[in-house]
């Protein structure tokens, strides 16, 4: 076997732990696995969710977050970092630090889960403005996180530029503005980076909502950064295999559903025996 096969892509997400692996860490994992990446974790948060709501959260020490990540800086050639939930300022300051200039960061500005359940407090969205966003590779807000962080109102295609150039203006190379809450164009995102914007249209599902989406895309992006593509291409790969998640989506309970990362090799999964 050549050097070159042996060679693996290593990418990091920092974020919080979902046990019920429908978000955060877990699906991270999954998917920078099924994009086939070596993807390695930091706890930056612990929850007790399940993929309907969010019961509590137990912060988790900003020195330790940390440590993890001098564990990993210390021992793998790492291509990309992702971030997710981070919970505070605490926390987001600790990140920035410890990150190294060098390596490529997706950010992922997780401040609400689809329940409505504060993840990040405010202190910890200003402290996303200025100090992680400056440093993004590329940034994955969804509407209501654009808002948040900017303070723009995003009601047609016009604000929805505004504010994808806002993240443009803070430092961030590029940004990719998700149109899944949009009314205005369902289902299109605008990618924008210091060259210009394109619209990256997708499919539509009817399912009220997908637990993990945003974490799941967001981590795509990061593994295919990882694996050495420009970060227009990352996205479109990413656009491409978050359409398979969620048209795979696994129904866990009746109009319930997750995202489903490993949908190239299970598009459905076994049903069990009744014993």
């Amino acid at each position: 076997m050549t050097d070159a096969k042996r060679k693996t892509a290593f990418a990091v997400s920092i974020a919080g732990s979902d046990p019920s692996a429908g978000a955060g860490l877990q699906i991270d994992l999954k998917t920078m696995t099924a994009c086939g990446v070596w993807g390695m974790t930091v706890a930056a948060a612990l929850t007790a969710q399940n993929a309907n709501h969010v019961r509590a959260i137990a912060e988790v020490d900003p020195v330790f977050v940390q440590q993890q990540i001098a564990a990993l800086e210390e021992d793998f050639p790492i291509a990309c970092y992702k971030t997710g939930m981070l919970g505070n300022a605490e926390t987001v300051a600790a990140v920035a630090k410890a990150l190294p200039d060098a390596v490529p960061l997706v950010i992922d500005p997780v401040l609400i889960a689809t329940r409505e359940y504060r993840l990040t407090d405010g202190s910890g969205a200003a402290a996303l403005t200025e100090e992680l966003i400056p440093r993004a590779t590329v940034v994955t807000p969804n509407i209501p996180e654009a808002e948040e962080l900017s303070g723009l109102r995003i009601t047609d295609a016009v604000s929805m530029e505004e504010a994808a150039y806002w993240f443009l203006d803070q430092g961030a190379s590029a940004v990719v503005l998700k149109g899944g809450h949009a009314e205005f164009r369902k289902g299109v995102d605008l990618f924008l980076d210091r060259e210009g914007g394109r619209l990256l249209s997708g499919n539509v599902y009817a399912f009220p909502d997908v637990h993990g989406s945003g974490c799941c895309f967001a981590s795509a992006v990061a593994a295919y950064i990882a694996l050495g593509h420009p970060v227009f291409s990352a996205v479109e790969q990413a656009k491409v295999f978050i359409d398979g998640a969620m048209r795979y989506a696994v129904e866990y309970a009746p109009g319930r559903f997750t995202m489903n990362p490993n949908w190239r090799e299970h598009q459905e999964y076994p049903v069990l025996l009744e014993r």
